[in-house]
């Protein structure tokens, strides 16, 4: 995998336009998916890739009434 194709945590949370506890809630909900921890507990980094990302975006523009990407479909990979 290219490395321009894998996000770190602030990447995403840049991307999705969302703070990181609302990244961490997505992860939690199953919305999101973490393609890599490195490390362990609250330090870990992860990481993401830009497809999932991509695809949670495009989802989020694709529904009805524009439907704030607060409330993005799940992404299944």
């Amino acid at each position: 995998m290219d490395p321009q194709d894998i996000l770190d945590r602030t990447d995403a949370c840049r991307m999705l336009g969302i703070s990181r506890q609302t990244l961490i809630s997505w992860i939690r909900k199953g919305k999101l998916k973490v393609w890599k921890r490195v490390g362990h507990g609250s330090n870990a980094a992860l990481l993401f890739t830009r497809q999932d990302i991509d695809t949670l975006l495009q989802l989020s523009t694709h529904t009805l009434n524009g439907t704030n990407l607060s409330q993005p479909e799940r992404i299944n990979s």
